[in-house]
C-alpha cells in the first residue's frame, strides 16, 4: 500500500493519467495549442512517478518479508 491506497488503486491512477494524456494531446494537435505542452509533460510525468513508486514499494516489501521470515 501507499498510504491508504493499494498498488492496484494507484496503477490505475497512473493509467487513467496516461489516457486523460492521449486526450489532451490530441486536442492540443487539432487546435495547435502549445501552452499545455509543458502541462502534459508534468502528467506524464507524474504517472511514470507513480509507477516508479509502486516498484519500489513492492521491493520493499518483499525485503521486509525476508527478513521477517529470517527473524522468526
Amino acid at each position: 500500500m501507499i498510504d491508504k491506497l493499494s498498488y492496484d488503486e494507484v496503477m490505475n491512477i497512473s493509467k487513467e493519467l496516461k489516457e486523460q494524456v492521449q486526450i489532451v494531446e490530441n486536442v492540443i494537435k487539432k487546435h495547435e495549442i502549445d501552452e499545455l505542452v509543458d502541462f502534459i509533460a508534468t502528467v506524464e510525468g507524474y504517472s511514470k512517478f507513480l509507477e516508479n513508486t509502486i516498484e519500489i514499494n513492492k521491493d520493499a516489501d518483499a525485503a521486509l518479508s525476508d527478513l521477517k521470515a529470517q527473524v522468526k
